[in-house]
C-alpha cells in the first residue's frame, strides 16, 4: 500500500488495535524491471521518504510482500553499517 519511515496510520489513539510492520527491503528484478525503474523520474513522496520502491507504487507497479517474524538490522546510513558490523562479529 505505501511505504514510510514514520507509523502509518498515525497513532493517534494507542488503543485502536493497529497492527505495524517493518519492511526489509530483499529485491529481486528482471533486467527490463530495472531499466524501467531506472527511466522513471523520481516523485515527490519517493523524494520526500527516501524509500526507492515508492517510485514502482507512484507509478502504479506491483511489490509482493510477504510477512515475517524474524527481526533484522536495519541500515540506513553509514553509521548504521557501523553498528550492524558490531553487532556481527
Amino acid at each position: 500500500m505505501y511505504f514510510s519511515r514514520s507509523p502509518i496510520p498515525y497513532p493517534r489513539d494507542k488503543n485502536a488495535g493497529v497492527k505495524y510492520f517493518k519492511h526489509k527491503g530483499i529485491y529481486a528484478f528482471r533486467k527490463q524491471a530495472l531499466l524501467d525503474f531506472y527511466n522513471l523520474p523520481m516523485r515527490s513522496i519517493e523524494a520526500s521518504e527516501k524509500i526507492e520502491c515508492i517510485r514502482y507504487l507512484e507509478y502504479g507497479k506491483k511489490i509482493k510482500m510477504v510477512e515475517t517474524n524474524i527481526e533484522g538490522v536495519e541500515i540506513d546510513t553509514p553509521e548504521d553499517l557501523e553498528k550492524a558490523k558490531k553487532l556481527w562479529k
